[in-house]
């Protein structure tokens, strides 16, 4: 079954090519550049089409697990269906359930942190994906990045600090996040009254679950360095 994205709408993609093209043929190179077959790339689950910023390639929002809601809640991730159509990887995922109570009421605080939140639900398994180039032969150190939030806020993009852009290009590397399940629903262990089923309840089988394979790097598993905040 295909799931349920918006397509771009054809105008705003020829509006965004006719200005690539015209940058280009003055010599210039865009600052942004979008269109159908640019940051086009295979994952594990289909397609994905991102776009490039300031030379960095992005790729956002991609599910790297299905809807955690309904029976999928409290066990351990499930694959994300495969999709047929090119996944638009264009904008965030959604931040996990929490909170949200209050959070923009300090206007200075909301202006210092630049909170960015958007949708919450728990269709929230997703993962970002920036890197410096594609398909040039290099292999090159992947750096996944887990945000923090005591386990019950935040999200990969909460803060402006967390765009992975600049690791990517003054780095060489590959800068993953992700947003994942918090609070009770993501670390909330039920094994010991609901058996073998919850044995991994909710985030604990996280690092079994399988990100999307962007196409953006190779790499070896020694490779990959863990970070939080």
């Amino acid at each position: 079954m295909q799931p349920d994205w918006p397509s771009a709408p054809r105008h705003l993609l020829e509006f965004l090519r006719a200005a690539t093209e015209r940058a280009e043929g003055r010599g210039r190179r865009p600052v942004l550049r979008v269109g159908d077959n640019i940051a086009l790339a295979d994952t594990s689950y289909g397609k994905v089409r991102g776009y490039i910023l300031r030379d960095v390639h992005y790729f956002l929002g991609m599910p790297y697990g299905a809807d955690t809601s309904g029976a999928n809640r409290f066990v351990p991730p499930q694959k994300p269906k495969p999709w047929t159509d090119v996944y638009p990887a264009l904008w965030w995922g959604n931040s996990a359930p929490q909170n949200m109570e209050n959070r923009y009421a300090n206007k200075y605080a909301s202006f210092r942190d630049c909170w960015n939140y958007d949708d919450v639900s728990e269709d929230c398994l997703r993962i970002n994906v920036f890197t410096p180039a594609m398909n040039d032969g290099k292999k090159r150190p992947v750096m996944f990045w887990i945000h923090g939030g005591g386990f019950t806020a935040g999200n990969a993009i909460e803060q402006h600090g967390y765009n992975g852009e600049n690791l990517a290009r003054f780095g060489d590397v590959v800068f993953c996040s992700i947003n994942h399940r918090l609070g009770p629903l993501g670390f909330t262990n039920l094994a010991g009254v609901g058996g073998e089923k919850f044995a991994a309840s909710g985030n604990v089988a996280c690092s079994t679950s399988s990100p999307p394979s962007s196409g953006c790097a190779t790499t070896s598993p020694r490779s990959v360095a863990i970070r939080g905040t």
